[in-house]
């Protein structure tokens, strides 16, 4: 479905709301979707710097399913190591590693992933000691990721405009969800017609979690900006 039929299927039970309002809710009942059935997946890249740890994840991810170096799979860490390499929190960065290793790990710390690279004894700091240094090298990271649909952007004038990057047959829950939230609001109240949609949303969530197991959505390779 196209936005502005996506858009007058609000309508025809919230007569009252603008197109702006409509376009803003549907487009978190998107990411809503999206991040429930896991639907689309999409695949980062960008490269390393040698002796930067951590990395911008693309505001579009919302769970990283793995992360390759150089082709290789990297496995998580849990936690992070105990000596940081902060280069934009800290002034007293550590200096760039002179030796690589390919005994790799990534994590997630304050909204970046972090690598590290497996070495003996690699840092001491106040009497502590670590033995993981970040990456030495700048080789091609590529990031697996279940992530949100593009938004839907402004109507231009009879335009019907772009739609979600969703299978089609789910395109019309995202509405459902809309329709169902609206009639929450006290000029519009309903709470037997909020509790109706809301259910057939529920239900394709259910129905896109088992596309998504089966056959998932790709949209390529995306490219993201440093910090």
């Amino acid at each position: 479905m196209k936005q502005r039929e996506l858009i007058e299927t609000v309508q025809q039970h919230h007569p009252t709301m603008g197109e702006v309002e409509i376009r803003k809710l549907l487009n978190r009942a998107s990411d809503d979707y999206c991040a429930k059935t896991e639907l689309i997946k999409n695949t980062y890249k960008q490269n390393t710097t040698a002796g930067q740890r951590y990395y911008k994840i693309h505001d579009d991810i919302l769970k990283i399913v793995e992360l390759h170096i150089d082709d290789v799979i990297v496995p998580r860490m849990i936690g992070k190591p105990i000596i940081d390499d902060d280069e934009i929190a800290s002034t007293n960065t550590l200096a760039t590693p002179t030796t690589a290793n390919n005994e790799r790990y990534w994590y997630i710390d304050h909204g970046r992933v972090g690598v590290v690279e497996k070495t003996t004894n690699a840092i001491t700091r106040d009497d502590k000691t670590s033995d993981y240094q970040s990456i030495a090298e700048a080789l091609e990271m590529r990031i697996y990721a279940v992530s949100k649909a593009p938004h839907l952007s402004e109507l231009n004038n009879n335009d019907d405009g772009n739609s979600y990057d969703i299978p089609a047959q789910f395109h019309e829950g995202v509405a459902y969800r809309v329709i169902g939230l609206s009639y929450l609001v006290p000029a519009n109240f309903n709470a037997e017609a909020s509790a109706t949609f809301l259910s057939m949303y529920n239900q394709t969530i259910k129905d896109g979690k088992k596309f998504a197991r089966n056959q998932y959505r790709t949209t390529g390779y995306v490219a993201p900006q440093d910090f």
